[in-house]
């Protein structure tokens, strides 16, 4: 991820250190490293350089989420049934997460499985670099103290995005919430709400250090950060979470005051917004996962199903996502005859969250708060500008402008890891949930999950440590 995430990992070792196995139950004895600088050492007192890798270390750690084995966008699209994958070398992607084994009596998901540890494991590393930061500016005696609000407001922001991207997989399983001591964390919340509420809290925190923080960062950010590399502009980054969190809450006021504080702006770039990076062959970096060879049968298949297509507006511009295959691709029971086109090449940038998805947050936000007009003209906003389609002309009460709002969702924010959640959040979760929107696979042998099982090594902690 560019110079910068390199440096952090050759000065310490950061991605090893940071995943230390925080739901292991099996007490095992220390091991020093002679190579390497402890994370101990790093916590009581850590130099400028030490710092500052750790700052760059935790920007890294989040991109594991969409590098490793069970990539949040892939588990989130194939489990809300927006894209599928066929995979020839793990069948477990449709014989479990679809259930396409032919299976009259549907069967549970695995606490065990890659799709559960993988993607949990990725975004958990993530609150545990966080803390580990914030942990370490605190006791650092060369940190100043407006350097200290930098480290803590990047820190926080940082671990609210972590922890929505956990709550996102576990849905009405909870999540951890005080994890600040990884040896002795707290019980799983009953239920998402207790979750989003601490998320918001982590938010406005970080947004009160990051006003306090000077007017530059205390360590070098990626490039994927133009824009919003300082205090000052990473905070409209943390508004724009926020605003996606009170959505989630239901607190439309809130969602709108957030994104007063963001970087929305309905004139404004559709793309605008902090972005991962890839550098596939500099110096052992990554691709982007989602990057797919169209026409091609790689051995873990990215399909997209055809009511993607067969439902759109005629002439959606935003169909560009995908394009149509010379030969289909099954597997299970299951076709697919397009590909996805989104991220068209291995050094496609990953928007973590887009002016777009603001616009669109506005437009629900002010269809419930009773600003229908406003509504209305934020649908027409992403309807001409990204769609190129003709000017809304439905219903405009809030149920009708909701569907709406939903469909443009569908097609605008397409394989970035909201329509699973989307549906999930507005309890259309179903097979046919509005009219326009159907979802495959979702009837008969195959089965909907709403959320991930808890993963077994964290059920297993908690029978160790009740």
């Amino acid at each position: 991820m560019q110079a910068t995430i390199k440096y952090s990992l050759r000065a310490l070792g950061l991605a090893g250190m940071l995943g230390v196995a925080s739901c292991n139950p099996t007490k095992i004895d220390p091991v020093t490293d002679p190579n390497n600088q402890s994370i101990e050492g790093v916590v009581a007192n850590a130099t400028i350089a030490q710092m500052r890798a750790l700052g760059v270390g935790l920007e890294a750690s989040y991109r594991l989420a969409h590098t490793n084995n069970a990539p949040y966008n892939q588990i989130t699209g194939v489990l809300g049934r927006e894209i599928l994958i066929l995979a020839s070398n793990d069948p477990r992607w449709t014989g479990e997460i679809i259930q396409g084994n032919g299976s009259a009596v549907p069967i549970p998901l695995d606490a065990t499985g890659f799709y559960v540890n993988g993607s949990y494991n990725a975004v958990a590393r993530v609150i545990r670099a966080a803390n580990v930061v914030r942990q370490s500016a605190t006791n650092s005696t060369q940190t100043t103290a407006v350097e200290r609000q930098g480290y803590y407001g990047f820190a926080d922001t940082y671990e609210a995005l972590a922890k929505l991207h956990l709550l996102n997989l576990m849905g009405e399983n909870g999540i951890r919430i005080d994890v600040a001591d990884f040896l002795k964390p707290g019980k799983f919340t009953a239920g998402s709400g207790p979750a989003l509420a601490n998320i918001r809290q982590l938010l406005d925190k970080g947004a009160g250090e990051l006003a306090q923080a000077g007017t530059a960062f205390p360590f070098p950010v990626s490039t994927g950060y133009a824009g919003f590399n300082t205090p000052t502009t990473f905070l409209r980054f943390n508004r724009a979470l926020a605003a996606r969190v009170a959505l989630y809450q239901k607190d439309y006021a809130g969602a709108l005051t957030a994104l007063g504080g963001s970087f929305y702006d309905p004139a404004g770039s559709l793309t605008l917004g902090p972005k991962l990076t890839f550098a596939p062959g500099v110096g052992g970096d990554q691709g982007n996962v989602y990057f797919q060879v169209p026409n091609t049968r790689p051995s873990t298949y990215v399909g997209v199903p055809s009511q993607f297509v067969t439902e759109a507006e005629t002439g959606d511009r935003r169909l560009s996502k995908v394009s149509t295959r010379t030969t289909s691709v099954s597997q299970s029971g299951l076709t697919s005859t397009n590909d996805p086109l989104v991220y068209p090449a291995q050094n496609s940038t990953y928007g973590i969250i887009r002016n777009e998805e603001l616009i669109l947050i506005a437009a629900e936000a002010k269809a419930n708060t009773n600003d229908i007009p406003g509504a209305v003209a934020a649908i027409n906003t992403i309807r001409t500008r990204s769609g190129g389609l003709a000017v809304y002309t439905g219903s405009t009460d809030v149920p009708s402008l909701s569907n709406e709002i939903l469909r443009q969702r569908r097609y605008s924010l397409f394989y970035e890891g909201h329509w699973w959640v989307d549906l999930r959040r507005l309890g259309k979760l179903a097979p046919n949930p509005t009219p326009q929107i159907s979802l495959p696979a979702s009837t008969g042998t195959y089965k909907l999950f709403d959320r991930l099982p808890v993963p077994d090594a964290e059920v297993r902690w908690d029978q160790a440590n009740p």
